[in-house]
């Protein structure tokens, strides 16, 4: 089995160590040492990454005991080599990981539930608990997990005899038994686990929730610590600077900018059906109230729209009123017929035109693609007239 360095000392980043076996595969060369510094992915957290013999270390994998090291070059058994370890990539994996054991020690005493899910992915971690926490207790659990971070809390590895181990209460997903790799940050949190950490909770920086879920049945939590919470808040208040900058107020004033700018927006649009109605009852006034069929083209009409239109058309001129508009891709419309033919009518389309929609015997709607002009040449033939 290969010793495994990183249990010991997590700060530790270059060490010697023997091949043992080295076997090309499909993802490059599955190196076995004597001993390693490389955490191997396991228990949510990433594999370490860095450089061994002067091959690079792409991934690392556990396998029976066996710490196994997947190279982009092989290396000769039986060689010393050196190995180094990506500081960047294991102080941040050590960051986040410290930062999820005190605000997973911190909920699940509180709520008596358990955390049943973790991963810790390239931007955020998640964490899945078998209880329901509500959305207004975060602000309270980001400040206690903080807390722990102000007071510089010690992480503390310890590896408990049999003895000891039974009347210590700790987290675990998994029933443990012989050594069993215990750590502990205060009263914050004790939990079974074989990932790296820091040593003082200060290093961590800072916990950062940013999603709250309901999970099956529980609740899903996704979390940055560290250089990651610190990354996340440099693009908000950019973001912040640039929508504040946009409606001249400051940063932390955008939210009443952006209400001010909804009420506006709600007073122009209040404004804009004002004179749309205006428009739609003027083009009515001036249709004949003979029987006649109505054709309308009006682009930017909502549903909604279309088919008031044809109903207030229907109802001065009492024939057919076909109302169409633009759409993304072909037009939308909208049909409807006294003469109750508006479902026959949208047949003849369907074999003329590229023409999906349904509806009744007096009204229908929906999508028509084709040219403007062979559809108005259409409707032409049928007697309609343009009411443009």
């Amino acid at each position: 089995m290969t010793e495994k360095l990183y249990y010991y000392n997590a700060y530790r980043t270059v060490f010697e160590g023997i091949v043992r076996t080295c076997r090309k595969s499909r993802d490059g060369y599955h190196i076995v040492l004597n001993q390693t510094l490389f955490y191997p992915e396991g228990g949510g957290q990433p594999g370490d990454m860095g450089s061994l013999g002067g091959a690079a270390v792409l991934d690392v994998q556990e396998k029976d005991g066996e710490v196994i090291h997947v190279t982009d070059a092989p290396l000769e058994a039986g060689l010393q080599v050196k190995g180094e370890i990506d500081w960047a990539h294991r102080f941040d994996l050590m960051q986040n990981h410290s930062g999820e054991h005190i605000l997973s020690g911190i909920i699940c005493k509180k709520y008596g539930c358990d955390n049943v899910g973790f991963h810790m992915g390239r931007e955020r971690i998640i964490i899945d608990f078998n209880a329901q926490i509500p959305r207004e207790d975060v602000p309270w659990l980001e400040g206690e997990g903080n807390r722990a971070i102000w007071e510089n809390t010690p992480l503390e590895i310890s590896f408990p005899a049999q003895e000891q181990l039974e009347r210590l209460e700790y987290r675990s997903k998994l029933a443990l038994s012989g050594e069993v790799r215990i750590v502990q940050a205060g009263a914050y949190d004790c939990c079974a686990c074989c990932g790296t950490h820091v040593k003082l909770a200060g290093e961590i920086g800072m916990i950062k929730i940013v999603g709250i879920q309901n999970y099956k049945g529980g609740t899903r939590l996704e979390i940055l610590c560290g250089k990651r919470a610190l990354g996340y808040f440099q693009k908000i208040h950019e973001a912040a600077a640039q929508v504040g900058k946009a409606l001249s107020v400051q940063a932390e004033q955008i939210d009443g900018g952006v209400q001010k700018l909804f009420k506006e927006r709600d007073m122009l649009l209040q404004e804009g059906k004002k004179w749309k109605w205006e428009v739609f009852h003027h083009r009515i006034e001036k249709l004949p109230a003979d029987g006649e069929n109505i054709l309308i083209f009006e682009p930017g009409l909502s549903g909604k729209d279309m088919t008031s239109l044809a109903d207030m058309a229907l109802e001065k001129t009492g024939g057919r009123a076909m109302v169409m508009t633009m759409g993304e891709n072909g037009f939308s419309f909208v049909l409807v017929s006294r003469k109750m033919d508006a479902k026959a009518l949208a047949e003849e389309l369907k074999k003329a035109f590229d023409c999906k929609g349904g509806g009744k015997e007096g009204a229908v709607q929906g999508k028509l693609f084709g040219a403007k002009e062979e559809i108005f040449s259409f409707f032409e033939a049928r007697g309609f007239h343009f009411a443009g």
